[in-house]
């Protein structure tokens, strides 16, 4: 529920992020962190083994939202705008979409690096040669998928178990806000920073920087966002009251966008930047992002938007396809002749 409430803020925040120096550092601080964190926390949870079942809900809990989604949101944006760019079709996954083809990529990766000796090593450095290529960048989600994989073989590794233990200890939780108060820091020295670099998605030529030295402030950043993640999880409290929500991010994840594009649309986003002063701009965005990521993590939210998050399920619920039994095709056999 946090990292959910981290993304929709996020996303928020990344349309005043040129107002000032307090908003360009707030959201390069989040997205240093918020999405790493929910690729560990995918790695945790996720199995070595590809079975049929878990190819299926690959299918069926990704890429067949995915492909919906891909759809509803240029549609949206057109609906929105009064035109639309339909030039990305399906291969670009639009804005937020990334996390999907990533996720579903990262799976199938697993079953083949769990096997590796050395597997970390490997996918760090494969993530650290993926900027030297031009051609690898936001079509099919390649150049993300690639350089976050780490974090996601890294989550893997330490397991669920190992995760939810983070912060068991007083020090953890002392040594963990340290370091989130040293990222901010960080993100405030750095807020002319391009954030192309935090969203992982162009090649070292796209940020003008020679490869060594991509690749060197990349190796930095994964350091630093595996860092930051982990420690973001240790403070973490361990009862399960609100784990309801938490459960249901995926629908908070796929619908805040509409929100979100409605209100740039609207105008909202302008206004504040010209009504507001920066610090009350942060905190209505802060306020508004939980505000709006809770409520569509509710049950009512859920079941409201399951034909889209969760197609598959929400037909099998409801009985379709059906899929007669033996008795039922004599019984019709008999009715025929």
């Amino acid at each position: 529920m946090v990292l959910i409430a981290l993304v929709v803020v996020g996303h928020l925040l990344e349309q005043l992020a040129n107002s000032g120096p307090l908003a360009a550092a707030l959201y390069r601080w989040i997205y240093l962190f918020h999405m790493p964190a929910f690729v560990l926390v995918s790695g945790a949870v996720s199995k070595a083994s590809l079975t049929r079942r878990r190819a299926g809900a690959i299918v069926t809990g990704l890429l067949i939202p995915y492909a919906l989604f891909q759809t509803l949101y240029p549609a949206w944006d057109a609906w929105l705008a009064g035109s639309g760019d339909w030039s990305q079709g399906y291969a670009t996954p639009y804005w937020l979409l990334w996390y999907l083809v990533s996720l579903a990529c990262w799976r199938l990766l697993l079953p083949l690096f769990a096997r590796l000796r050395f597997a970390l090593p490997v996918a760090v450095a494969i993530a650290l040669a993926a900027g030297t290529l031009a051609w690898i960048g936001y079509p099919l989600t390649l150049s993300r998928t690639l350089v976050f994989f780490p974090l996601f073989l890294l989550g893997y590794r330490l397991g669920a178990m190992r995760l939810q233990r983070l912060g068991d200890a007083g020090g953890r939780r002392l040594a963990a806000t340290g370091v989130l108060a040293a990222a901010l820091a960080g993100a405030w020295y750095l807020r002319d920073l391009d954030p192309e670099w935090l969203y992982a998605a162009t090649g070292y030529a796209a940020l003008q920087v020679a490869p060594w030295t991509g690749a060197g402030i990349r190796l930095a950043l994964l350091v630093a966002s595996a860092l930051c993640a982990l420690a973001l999880l240790a403070l973490m409290p361990r009862r399960a009251a609100h784990a309801g929500l938490g459960r249901r991010s995926l629908t908070a994840y796929l619908m805040h966008g509409f929100v979100v594009r409605a209100l740039v649309a609207a105008g909202a986003f302008t206004w504040l930047a010209h009504a507001l002063a920066p610090p009350v701009q942060m905190l209505l965005c802060a306020a508004g992002g939980v505000a709006l990521a809770a409520l569509l993590s509710t049950r009512l939210a859920s079941r409201l938007s399951a034909p889209l998050t969760q197609p598959v399920a929400w037909l099998r619920d409801r009985g379709w396809p059906r899929r007669p039994g033996g008795r039922e095709w004599i019984e019709k056999f008999k009715r025929l002749y």
